[in-house]
C-alpha cells in the first residue's frame, strides 16, 4: 500500500507489496525490494537500491550527498542488502 500522500518519482521502481507512508518522497533511480516498509516523511534519493524485507523508520533521508566532511561531489550510490534473520 501506497499512501495518498506520498510523492513518489515515475522513474522509481517499486515491488508491488512494497508499504509506503505519508508525506514520503521517493526520488528517481530508486528500486526498492519486496515486504519492504518505509515509515511516513522519509526521504529516498537515488541511485539506492534496497533489497526485500526492509525498514526505512519515519523521517530517515537516505541516499543524498554523503554529510563528511572529506566528500568533494564524486558520484556515489547506496545498497542496502535484505535483512537477515538469525
Amino acid at each position: 500500500m501506497i499512501d495518498s500522500r506520498a510523492v513518489i518519482s515515475p522513474q522509481a521502481q517499486l515491488a508491488a507489496d512494497v508499504q509506503v507512508g505519508p508525506f514520503t518522497v521517493i526520488g528517481a533511480d530508486v528500486v526498492i525490494g519486496p515486504r519492504t516498509w518505509i515509515g511516513p516523511h522519509a526521504v529516498i534519493n537515488g541511485p539506492t537500491r534496497i533489497g526485500a524485507d526492509n525498514k526505512i523508520f519515519q523521517f530517515a533521508s537516505i541516499g543524498d550527498a554523503p554529510q563528511d566532511k572529506k566528500y568533494n561531489g564524486e558520484p556515489t550510490r547506496l545498497e542496502i542488502e535484505p535483512r537477515h534473520h538469525p
